[in-house]
């Protein structure tokens, strides 16, 4: 396994929705999704439909873009690419997996993420954007999938048992989905074990729980 794609959850220290995002997300994330449909569509004569199966295409979208950005920024106008084609991958995947965009009113699209509900999971998917455009790692992890302690090692581990991802491949949706539907995956089969043995429902996990956490990473900056 490459240690590429292991990264992807070694950068933190500690059922499927089609409803709306939640209140939290206070900047309309979808309205930045469907731009992305819209561009793809124009581009390419085809309908994302938030399908995980829509992935490649929106790979194939960006493949064929001649004048990408070169950096990240923050800049609204040339940051666009990024926080459209981003906002279409969380959307995909809060539609797939009980979870929520955190978006608050005035937030960067960088700042944006998507928090799982059952496990204690998050991702900032307009930084994943920037690494698939950029095709190299973004500074700071931003776009690594954040795990507890000690689930991170424990999935680090079995991601590190699968055959290597090569560079191309490494920075698509594609890939980056592949690795958190194996991740989620995991963390789900050991949630359904425990479950299974205590007999008491899954507990959703606090939002200050992530709070706490996001802010911890930010002071050891």
């Amino acid at each position: 396994m490459s240690p590429r794609r292991a990264r992807r959850v070694l950068d933190g220290p500690i059922a499927a929705s089609s409803a709306p995002p939640e209140a939290v997300a206070a900047v309309n994330v979808e309205e930045y999704a469907e731009s992305c449909v819209r561009a793809v569509h124009r581009s390419l004569g085809l309908a994302l439909d938030y399908d995980p199966d829509t992935i490649p295409l929106l790979d194939h979208y960006l493949s064929l873009l001649a004048n990408r950005p070169r950096a990240a920024t923050r800049d609204p106008v040339r940051g666009l690419l990024a926080a459209i084609t981003g906002a279409y991958f969380g959307e995909v995947v809060r539609r797939q997996y009980p979870s929520r965009w955190v978006a608050p009113a005035g937030s960067h699209p960088l700042d944006w993420r998507i928090e799982f509900t059952y496990w204690f999971l998050t991702f900032h998917p307009v930084a994943v954007a920037w690494e698939v455009i950029l095709r190299r790692d973004v500074p700071d992890g931003g776009a690594a999938f954040l795990l507890d302690e000690p689930t991170r090692v424990q999935i680090a581990e079995r991601l590190d048992a699968l055959p290597g991802a090569t560079v191309d491949d490494y920075f698509t949706f594609a890939q980056r989905l592949e690795t958190l539907v194996l991740t989620v995956g995991w963390l789900a089969e050991r949630q359904a074990g425990e479950v299974e043995r205590s007999g008491r429902p899954p507990v959703e996990v606090p939002a200050q729980s992530y709070s706490r956490f996001l802010a911890q990473l930010k002071a050891e900056d």
